[in-house]
């Protein structure tokens, strides 16, 4: 199965734990004089792209190559970013820096190029001729365009600050309703704290890629807090130069991945609630049936955290934080693992619940849906963990038939195992609190699991994935 950019994406910076994405930008100038010298320059311009993502991969969220830097050198050139992008790990997503627009017939030219011929995953694009030069490339399934919006230049103010919303602010409000969340992304430089904290708020659910962090100058810290959502995420942070020609890039992209998520509200929060989790005995490794009737590595227990106090706070406090950023009317807790958290932070947030019967009730009100409400309320629903997302529709399906609407489910562990999928191929978003890629790396990282272990469970993932 062919996964989509968004999915990638996340895949990458679960397992990375990263937002940084290396900038392809190969400069010939600047290439070290002792790789291959008596090479033809495309080829030199070959090897040092290799040999960057060599030393990249295991670090970066996504690869950002610019297709200037490639033409500049004509067809070998192209040729080139062809074989470049190919070089690229097929886990790990390619953000075609092309800065396509153009009237709807050649449009949809752009678009197979950047998806078709070069294979890219995303591509970004000039919104300056309207939704015609925007729709070809989201007719691509899977993939995703990310529209200019407030570029880092030194000039773009000139154009993009003018009227009253400024120009920004109207593409990033008409970008909202040209395509979904896992289809338009915005560019937003980082040089401009407040027009990033200014399209977050108007755009809180979309992807912003965040560029002009190192040579030029942008506040990383400042352009983190501002344009990451409410957990820390819904940015990618492109650096080039700064990685590309530093004495030793490998350093440089970890030393960037982890100032970015020092920067990463909520970050060190999340690492220590993994820990704390598994310290309670609520993820273990081994060989256990799912509910599913599938066989698993690793299980997540979430059961137990009422018995903690401590992490059952921080458990409530991290749901909260991700419901205070949707539009909703009721909380709806999924039978019955869920009920103590939801209720809990139902509670935190002084916000109404309700919760779907499991089975018909024969004796009483004879409800499916148990709690006060309307027909046409909107409501959360509030799971603890999510596999393939089955038990979840069936539940949605339940508070559907009486009348509620769902858009948004948010879950403490996405378990990667096709949830995401499920629940977006049927019109609900899945808002994720920590996924297993992410307890893997933070538990490895901090001794907790051996290598074996990661290897063993990762290999899992990846199989259920395929």
């Amino acid at each position: 199965m062919t996964r989509s950019f968004v999915e990638k994406l996340e895949h990458a910076m679960a397992a990375h734990e990263s937002l940084l994405c290396v900038g392809l930008d190969p400069d010939p100038a600047r290439l070290p004089a002792d790789l291959a010298p008596t090479a033809p320059v495309h080829e030199r311009v070959r090897r040092f792209c290799q040999g960057i993502i060599e030393q990249t991969a295991d670090v970066v969220c996504c690869y950002k190559p610019n297709y200037a830097f490639f033409e500049q050198l004509g067809p070998e050139g192209l040729a080139v970013l062809r074989d470049v992008i190919r070089m690229v790990p097929p886990e790990l997503p390619v953000l075609l820096d092309a800065k396509r627009g153009d009237v709807g017939h050649t449009a949809e030219a752009y678009a197979r190029a950047a998806f078709e011929v070069w294979g890219a995953d995303a591509v970004t694009v000039n919104p300056y001729l309207g939704l015609d030069g925007v729709r070809p490339f989201l007719a691509h399934a899977g993939k995703a365009v990310f529209l200019l919006c407030h570029t880092s230049n030194p000039s773009a103010a000139d154009i993009q600050h003018w009227g009253a919303p400024p120009l920004y602010q109207h593409v990033a409000r008409l970008g909202m309703m040209w395509g979904e969340a896992d289809q338009v992304g915005y560019v937003v430089g980082a040089t401009q704290p407040e027009a990033l904290r200014q399209v977050r708020e108007i755009a809180p659910d979309r992807w912003i890629l965040a560029p002009g962090v190192g040579a030029q100058g942008g506040n990383l810290e400042g352009a983190v807090r501002a344009g990451t959502d409410p957990v820390g995420g819904g940015l990618i942070v492109p650096v080039s130069r700064a990685v590309l020609y530093a004495e030793d890039p490998r350093g440089a992209a970890l030393a960037l991945r982890d100032a970015i998520n020092r920067a990463r509200p909520g970050f060190g929060e999340r690492r220590q609630l993994i820990l704390k989790l598994f310290e309670a005995g609520c993820v273990r490794f081994g060989s256990f049936t799912l509910a599913s009737g599938m066989t698993s590595p690793v299980y997540v227990d979430l059961r137990r955290v009422i018995s903690y106090p401590e992490l059952f706070e921080a458990v409530v406090e991290a749901y909260a934080d991700v419901i205070r950023t949707l539009t909703y009317e009721r909380l709806a807790a999924v039978p019955y693992a869920a009920l103590p958290a939801a209720a809990a932070t139902a509670l935190r947030l002084a916000q109404p619940l309700v919760y779907p019967r499991k089975e018909v009730k024969k004796h009483g009100t004879g409800r499916m849906v148990e709690g006060d409400f309307e027909p046409g309320q909107v409501a959360v629903a509030i799971e603890d963990v999510v596999t393939t997302g089955g038990s979840l529709l069936t539940a949605i399906e339940t508070m559907e038939a009486a009348g509620l609407e769902v858009h948004d489910v948010v879950v403490l562990v996405d378990r990667e195992q096709g949830g995401r999928e499920a629940l977006a191929a049927a019109g609900y978003r899945l808002h994720a609190i920590l996924t297993l890629s992410q307890i893997l790396s933070v538990l490895h990282e901090a001794g907790r699991i051996d290598q074996e272990t990661l290897d063993r469970v990762s290999a899992y993932l990846h199989s259920q994935r395929a």
